[in-house]
C-alpha cells in the first residue's frame, strides 16, 4: 500500500462517506450514523483516510481528562500519573488528555500497517506544538485491540476495568519529545 497516495479528510456534513466495513457492526454503525452527528453537537472530531474508492479507515478525537477516579485511589493516581508531571503539578486531581474515540481499518487490509500509521500520526499531532495542551492520550480500548495499543506505547490506567469489554489506556506524550 502507498501511503502517500491516501487521502486524509476530515469528516464535514456535506462529506459523502464512501464504501466501509471493518467486520464491526458498532464501528462501521458510528461511522455511518453517528459521526456526522457528534460532529455537529461539537463532541467529536472525526477523520476519514480513502483512496478514491473505498474510505480505508476513520478515527475520531474528542477531549478527555485523566482523572484520580479513573483509578479510584488518589494516592495510586499521583503514582501512575503524577510520576510524568514536574514535582508542583503532580497533585492535581486530573490531567488533560485528548482520547481517540474510534479508530478502525478496513477488514481487507487491517495488517497493513495503517493502524499504526494512524497512532504515530496522532502522537506526532498532538506533540508537534501541542495543539489542545494534553499531556496524554486516552482510548478506550475493545480487548481485541489491547496487544496494538500496548505494541504503540499504552499502558493501563488501572487494573479495575480488567474484566471489562474495554479497557482504559494512555500514553504519555512527553515520552516522544
Amino acid at each position: 500500500m502507498k501511503f502517500d497516495e491516501l487521502k486524509l479528510i476530515r469528516l464535514k456534513p456535506d462529506t459523502k462517506i464512501l464504501p466501509f466495513d471493518c467486520d464491526d457492526a458498532d464501528l462501521n454503525g458510528f461511522l455511518f450514523d453517528d459521526a456526522k452527528n457528534y460532529a455537529n453537537n461539537l463532541i467529536a472530531v472525526t477523520y476519514l483516510i480513502h483512496d478514491g474508492k473505498n474510505t480505508l479507515a476513520y478515527f475520531n478525537y474528542l477531549n478527555d481528562k485523566i482523572s484520580h477516579t479513573d483509578i479510584g485511589n488518589v494516592d495510586k493516581f499521583i503514582q501512575r500519573i503524577g510520576i510524568h508531571l514536574p514535582k508542583e503539578k503532580s497533585g492535581h486531581k486530573s490531567y488533560p488528555a485528548v482520547k481517540i474515540g474510534r479508530l478502525a481499518v478496513s477488514k481487507d487490509i487491517q495488517v497493513s500497517g495503517l493502524g499504526t500509521k494512524i497512532i504515530q500520526f496522532t502522537k506526532n499531532y498532538f506533540s508537534t506544538n501541542n495543539k489542545t495542551g494534553c499531556k496524554f492520550i486516552t482510548v478506550d480500548a475493545y480487548k481485541n485491540s489491547l496487544g496494538f495499543y500496548e505494541k504503540m506505547g499504552f499502558k493501563y490506567l488501572s487494573s479495575r476495568d480488567k474484566k471489562s469489554d474495554t479497557r482504559l489506556m494512555y500514553y504519555n506524550l512527553e515520552s516522544i519529545t
